[in-house]
C-alpha cells in the first residue's frame, strides 16, 4: 500500500489487531462468538457529525473507526471474487473515508446507511476494472453478537430496514466529491471542465470546440484542460486525506 491510503490502512490493521479482528493473512471476528464494541449513541453520533461539518479532523477520524465494523463486514462478503480480503477491506476503507467527507446529513439518511453503499460501491467500482465477479451483500445475516449475547444483524446496525437500505442512494459518493470540487473552480475553469467532460449530462465536446467557444487556441485549452484537472484532484484530496 502506499502514499495516505497506505498509512490509513495500517491504522486499520493496528485498530482490527486491537480487538481481535486481524492477523496477519487473516480477518478474525465476523461471525464469531466475540462481541462488537458498542456503536457510538445517537447523541454522539450528532454532536460527532456537527463537529465535523466545522471540519474537526478528529471527529471525522472517530467516525471513521467507530464504522470500521462496516468495512470488514461487507469485505467479507466478497471474498468469493478471488481478492485478498486485506485489499478488499483497504479498498472499502477508501470509500468510508469518502462516505464521512461527503456526508450530508441534511438528506436524512443515517451516516451507517450512507457509508455501507459508499464502501460497496467502492468495492464493486473496484471490481468492475479488474474484470471480477460480482457479490451482494445480504442485511439479514448475523453478524455476530450484540452486548446481551442476541444476533446482531447488519440491518440493526443501519438502523434501518433492509428495503431502504437497498434503495439506490440519491447521490453517489464520487459525485458529491467532484461538485464540491467543481465548487473551487473559477466560473470559466467550470465552464471549460464542464464542456469537455459533459458533467450534468451535457455533450462532451472535443478541446477544438471549446476552444472555439471560449475563443482561445487548442493548445491553450489543453493547458487549462490538465491544469484544471490537477485542481480537482487536490481539492478531493484535501476531502479524503486523514491526518
Amino acid at each position: 500500500m502506499k502514499g495516505r491510503f497506505g498509512v490509513w490502512y495500517l491504522r486499520l490493521c493496528q485498530w482490527l489487531a486491537r480487538h481481535r479482528l486481524w492477523r496477519p493473512g487473516k480477518i478474525m471476528y465476523i461471525g464469531g462468538s466475540d462481541v462488537l464494541p458498542a456503536p457510538l449513541s445517537r447523541e454522539e453520533e450528532g454532536e460527532l457529525i456537527a463537529r465535523l461539518a466545522e471540519g474537526d479532523q478528529a471527529a471525522s477520524s472517530t467516525l471513521i473507526e467507530h464504522n470500521l465494523r462496516l468495512v470488514v463486514y461487507i469485505a467479507r462478503r466478497f471474498e468469493n471474487t478471488g481478492i485478498n480480503i486485506e485489499d478488499l477491506i483497504s479498498i472499502g476503507t477508501i470509500g468510508l473515508i469518502k462516505a464521512v467527507g461527503t456526508y450530508q446529513p441534511a438528506k436524512n439518511i443515517k451516516l451507517a446507511t450512507y457509508a455501507s453503499r459508499c464502501i460497496e460501491n467502492e468495492i464493486l467500482m473496484h471490481l468492475r476494472k479488474t474484470a471480477s465477479l460480482k457479490s451482494e451483500v445480504p442485511f439479514d445475516e448475523p453478524l455476530s453478537t450484540d452486548w446481551n449475547g442476541n444476533e446482531l444483524l447488519l440491518s440493526d446496525i443501519l438502523g434501518t430496514e433492509s428495503d431502504l437500505v437497498m434503495r439506490p442512494m440519491e447521490e453517489d459518493a464520487d459525485r458529491q466529491l467532484l461538485a464540491d470540487a467543481l465548487e473551487k473552480l473559477t466560473q470559466r475553469e467550470r465552464e471549460i471542465i464542464t464542456l469537455r467532460f459533459g458533467l450534468g449530462g451535457r455533450r462532451e465536446h472535443t478541446q477544438k470546440e471549446v476552444a472555439d467557444r471560449m475563443g482561445i487556441s487548442q493548445s491553450y485549452i489543453s493547458r487549462l484542460e490538465k491544469r484544471i484537472i490537477g485542481r480537482l484532484k487536490r481539492e478531493i484530496l484535501k476531502v479524503t486525506e486523514i491526518p
